[in-house]
């Protein structure tokens, strides 16, 4: 950044110089900045991606809640439209925030979730045909 006539006076009573002033940002360990965008990512259980639910996203004015709609597949980037950063010059536009679902399956499962889950698969109207 320059700030004009913020430096030491000139030589032989000359104008004052400019000050110049590095900033450092520090990386955040859960958000990504992209330009004006900002990208994060957020973990569910597979029942909540069935399902759907609710999830508190840490934005960049704090904390939001977005609804993960049910159905939701891993990988899936939600848009929460104008909760990015604000554009230089014109804090009134702003870029989006841009959360990727990862869905969390389960490794071991209990007895009765196996069951229930076994129960769910002849149930289910979308089998996975293996060719």
């Amino acid at each position: 950044l320059r700030v004009r006539g913020g430096g030491n006076p000139g030589r032989n009573g000359g104008r004052q110089g400019d000050l110049y002033v590095e900033v450092e940002v520090e990386r955040d360990a859960e958000l990504a900045r992209d330009g004006e965008n900002i990208k994060s990512n957020v973990t569910i259980g597979c029942t909540d991606a069935i399902l759907g639910t609710a999830v508190k996203i840490r934005t960049v004015d704090g904390a939001v809640e977005l609804k993960i709609p049910a159905g939701t597949q891993p990988g899936t980037t939600l848009l929460m439209s104008k909760r990015g950063v604000p554009r230089l010059g014109n804090p009134n536009l702003r870029g989006d925030h841009l959360v990727k679902v990862n869905v969390k399956i389960p490794v071991k499962l209990s007895p009765e979730e196996r069951q229930k889950f076994e129960e769910l698969r002849e149930l289910s109207s979308e089998q996975v045909k293996v060719k």
